[in-house]
C-alpha cells in the first residue's frame, strides 16, 4: 500500500500543468545522506556457512555530494544531469564460535555517479512547487576493495565490483521554494536501484589451523554475500539565481 502511494505520488505532477516564471537552465549543488532501510531492500543480510561460519552485511551512514544542471524545455518538463561522488559506507562480521573467532571490518564502495532524469513540477502556493522525477544512473566504480579485521589481519575481506559501469533507476519527489534574489532551495527524497546487483563481498580466515574460503573468490563454492545497492536518500539541494 505504502509502495502504491509513493508511485502515485511521483506520478502526479507529470498529469497537471505547471507554472511559468523560470529560466531556461538553472545549476546547483546537492547533498544527499543515504538512509539504509530493509523496505527498499536496502538493509542488512546475513549468511551461514558449514564449520560453524556466519557472516553479517550492515549498511551504515554514507553520502553523496555534486552538481545538478536542470533544462527547463516547457513549462511542465525538465532535464536534469549533474556529477555526484557516492560513498557507501558498510561494516561485515565473520564469525565462529567454536574457535573463538568474533571480528568485523569496514569499507566504503565508492562510486561516481551521472544522473539523466525527466521532472516534472506543478505550483502549489506563490513560490512552492511540488516536483517529481525519474531516469537513469550511470555510475563508474573505480576499484575493487580489500579490508582487514579490526582484531586481526588474519581476517580480510575482498569485495569485487560487478562490473566497472553499472546503470541503476532513480526516483526523485520533493518540494522547492523559488526566489529571483536567493535562488531555489529544495528538499526532498530520492530512491536509487540497480538493475543487478553493485558488488559481492568474500570473508576469508586463515590462522594456520583453520582456514574459511581462502580460495576465493576465484573457487566456484566461494561464500559470498552480494550487495544490493540499492539505497534511500534525503535531498538538499540549491540552485543559484542568475539575477
Amino acid at each position: 500500500m505504502i509502495k502504491k502511494l509513493l508511485i502515485s505520488l511521483c506520478l502526479l505532477p507529470f498529469f497537471v500543468q505547471a507554472q511559468n516564471g523560470i529560466e531556461e537552465f538553472t545549476f546547483g549543488l546537492q547533498y544527499k545522506p543515504i538512509i539504509s532501510a530493509s523496505y527498499f531492500n536496502a538493509g542488512d543480510e546475513s549468511a551461514t556457512w558449514e564449520d560453524g561460519y556466519s557472516s553479517e552485511l550492515l549498511p551504515r551512514f554514507g553520502q553523496s555530494l555534486g552538481m545538478v544542471v536542470r533544462y527547463n524545455f516547457s513549462t511542465t518538463f525538465s532535464l536534469e544531469t549533474g556529477l555526484n561522488l557516492v560513498n557507501r559506507r558498510y561494516r561485515f562480521t565473520l564469525k565462529n564460535s567454536s574457535i573463538n573467532l568474533d571480528d568485523y571490518t569496514t569499507f566504503t564502495l565508492r562510486s561516481y555517479e551521472f544522473p539523466i532524469q525527466l521532472l516534472s513540477y506543478v505550483r502549489i502556493a506563490e513560490q512552492y512547487y511540488i516536483n517529481a522525477s525519474f531516469g537513469n544512473s550511470f555510475n563508474v566504480f573505480p576499484s575493487d576493495i580489500i579490508s582487514f579485521g579490526e582484531k586481526n589481519d588474519l581476517y580480510f575481506l575482498s569485495t569485487s565490483r560487478r562490473k566497472k559501469m553499472q546503470a541503476a533507476f532513480i526516483a526523485n519527489l520533493g518540494v522547492e521554494y523559488r526566489t529571483k534574489e536567493k535562488g531555489i532551495f529544495y528538499f526532498g527524497a530520492s530512491f536509487h536501484r540497480p538493475w543487478k546487483n553493485t558488488a559481492r563481498s568474500f570473508p576469508e580466515y586463515d590462522d594456520g589451523t583453520n582456514s574459511f574460503n581462502t580460495e576465493a573468490p576465484s573457487a566456484e563454492d566461494s561464500k559470498y554475500l552480494d550487495i544490493s545497492g540499492n539505497y534511500f536518500t534525503l535531498d538538499i539541494r540549491y540552485f543559484f539565481s542568475s539575477k
